[in-house]
């Protein structure tokens, strides 16, 4: 299965091109996580008719992914923003596990940026961290946190950082996303939201 180059094709019609060894590896790595290959510009997963829906859904979350991954400053070459949030956490003494997987009700693994420990006064969280809140990153970080949750007898909760200094929400994104019981957290707030986030508090 492939894109037929169209993620890259995308970022490469918007500016955002892959010249640099540090941009190379940044686009390895989150294809590595979902399992998916390189081909030239296109995405490519070899499947099976047995593993097809599963390589289906990683192909199209490493879509995804590779779409948001970046933001575009003025005063900035690159900078990704899965990496500033890691930053921000790390600043903070929050513990997390990166790239935490999860299995759902449909059998999919679902790669969430960052799970955050059960504690004493919280339980098990997940964490995405958003660049670009589309109709699309809302209804694919929905289904995920939904379909884990339905194989749980313990409560999930859920947040995403969204990019709102880039990228300004649309309410009917965030509205996509509250309906799931996921809070989205914006970025521009980061230091206001640090006991949601905080497992001591």
């Amino acid at each position: 299965m492939t894109d037929d180059g169209h993620t890259i094709g995308d970022l490469a019609s918007s500016g955002m091109t892959f010249s640099t060894d540090k941009r190379k590896a940044h686009l390895t790595a989150i294809l590595n996580g979902f399992g998916v290959r390189q081909e030239g510009n296109e995405l490519q997963v070899n499947a099976t008719p047995q593993d097809f829906p599963q390589k289906k859904h990683s192909l199209v979350q490493a879509m995804l992914a590779v779409n948001d991954m970046f933001v575009m400053g003025e005063e900035h070459v690159l900078s990704l923003f899965k990496e500033d949030v890691a930053r921000f956490l790390d600043l903070n003494s929050i513990p997390v596990f990166p790239d935490f997987k999860l299995s759902g009700r449909s059998g999919f693994d679902h790669k969430f940026d960052f799970g955050l420990p059960k504690t004493q006064r919280k339980p098990q969280r997940v964490l995405q961290a958003i660049n670009n809140l589309t109709k699309d990153q809302a209804l694919s970080f929905a289904f995920a946190v939904a379909d884990v949750r339905a194989t749980r007898s313990e409560p999930l909760q859920s947040f995403t950082f969204i990019n709102d200094v880039e990228h300004p929400p649309v309410e009917d994104n965030l509205s996509a996303i509250r309906a799931y019981d996921i809070q989205p957290l914006p970025w521009s707030h980061r230091n206001d939201v640090l006991s949601v986030l905080n497992g001591a508090q």
